[in-house]
């Protein structure tokens, strides 16, 4: 809940204390915003230290405050007129007198054990005697120290750009989040919005130097009667610093009438130099089918692409029958076993159970697999797993591999050429 201080008319006498909120301009009105200033002693306190902050109204009259910090303990001094509303909020108990037309209010906080930074926010009002609320006025301030340590003056940098808003400075030990060591930011609520922002034709202060689109030269703007951003060399033309409303400053558009045609757009299979590199769907192809299925088609016309046969599903991590599952079907292996991470296991035989595969061969016997765990010299039956080994269970050679991205299309074109019994 937003919090505020105020001083109260003599009819509202049940809120003569300060009220603890942020702004007095609801109840006080017409008068002139007042002069605050904080100051705190010691100037480099300790951590842990006791220091006396010392707040200063321009006042006519009388004034009255409200006082927050983020962090410490704050403490009420005898004779001041303030009181707590917890460790870190403080207001007054009545207006107070001016003299010379100054109010101060005097505060004792204390710092954390550790160091850090505090900010001293101060919302007050300047009263003008007559026991009403009008022509009073209110205003509000803050402070920032380091304790414990020199201290570093940081920004809040709401946009993240480095630049943070010289309104709202800190001073701490280190960097706080969302903070930057440099202000100067006239916006900091976009992040292409900063002092080393380099100027562009937008109507906006860029750099925050106070002007508008300055230092651009007047070139040439040729018309883009797409809208897409891009001009055409062969339209009209205008010089000017920013383009005019239907005009862009590049002439390399090779189609003004289609706004999906320009340098920067992605070429598409459509039979159309889609990014006016003079080439027709380069780079590009259509890929049909799921998994084992899947094909990229050897041209980019409608049509050309054809999926691939499906299989049946075994036990290897891949997508056989291309209908988006994988190893889906139940009975894949043995009784007993499972098929996790594309391996049966949990039977007997077919070597351990997850091994990865090194390196794949074709023979006249079926696809091999060599590195597989498990000792002993080749067994061409296949039921020792050791070595070199087909599948000893029939069906597909693929289920003892762990089959990385890559080899999954060479392995597509060698499935039809090979065959396991």
């Amino acid at each position: 809940m937003a919090l505020l201080t105020t001083l109260v008319a003599s009819q509202a006498h049940a809120r003569r204390n300060g009220t603890a909120v942020e702004g007095c301009n609801g109840c006080h009105s017409g008068g002139a915003a007042p002069d605050i200033t904080i100051d705190h002693s010691p100037k480099n306190p300790a951590a842990g230290e006791a220091v006396t902050l010392q707040v200063q109204i321009q006042a006519a009259n009388a004034g009255g405050i409200y006082l927050r910090t983020g962090t410490g303990r704050l403490s009420p001094i005898a004779g001041q007129g303030t009181h707590l509303i917890d460790d870190r909020q403080l207001v007054h108990d009545a207006p107070k007198r001016a003299s010379g037309g100054v109010v101060r209010f005097d505060a004792q906080w204390i710092a954390p054990g550790a160091a850090g930074g505090v900010v001293v926010e101060v919302w007050a009002v300047s009263a003008n005697g007559d026991n009403g609320s009008r022509g009073d006025g209110a205003s509000a301030a803050s402070a920032a120290f380091a304790y414990g340590c020199e201290g570093t003056t940081y920004y809040l940098d709401r946009d993240g750009d480095g630049y943070g808003d010289s309104g709202v400075p800190r001073v701490d030990c280190s960097q706080p989040a969302e903070h930057a060591p440099r202000g100067g930011d006239c916006d900091d609520y976009s992040v292409n919005v900063h002092p080393d922002q380099g100027e562009a034709c937008n109507g906006l202060d860029d750099n925050c130097n106070g002007q508008v689109d300055e230092e651009l030269a007047v070139s040439t703007q040729y018309e883009d009667a797409d809208g897409d951003g891009y001009g055409w060399l062969f339209g009209a033309t205008v010089e000017a610093k920013c383009p005019p409303d239907g005009y862009a400053p590049s002439s390399n558009d090779c189609n003004d009438r289609s706004p999906d045609v320009h340098p920067d757009a992605a070429e598409t299979c459509n039979l159309s130099d889609d990014d006016c590199d003079g080439r027709v769907d380069e780079g590009v192809r259509e890929v049909c089918g799921v998994g084992m299925c899947a094909r990229e088609a050897i041209a980019c016309t409608p049509g050309s692409c054809t999926p691939g046969e499906p299989g049946p599903e075994a036990c290897n991590g891949v997508d056989d029958d291309c209908d988006g599952e994988t190893d889906e079907d139940p009975g894949l292996c043995e009784p007993g076993e499972g098929c996790p991470n594309g391996t049966c296991s949990g039977g007997t035989g077919g070597g351990t159970p997850g091994s990865a595969v090194s390196a794949v061969s074709t023979g006249s016997t079926g696809v091999m697999s060599s590195g597989a765990s498990g000792g002993g010299a080749p067994d061409e039956g296949g039921t020792n797993g050791g070595g070199c080994a087909v599948d000893p269970r029939g069906g597909s050679p693929w289920r003892l591999l762990a089959l990385s991205p890559l080899a999954l299309l060479a392995l597509r074109r060698l499935r039809r050429a090979v065959t396991v019994r």
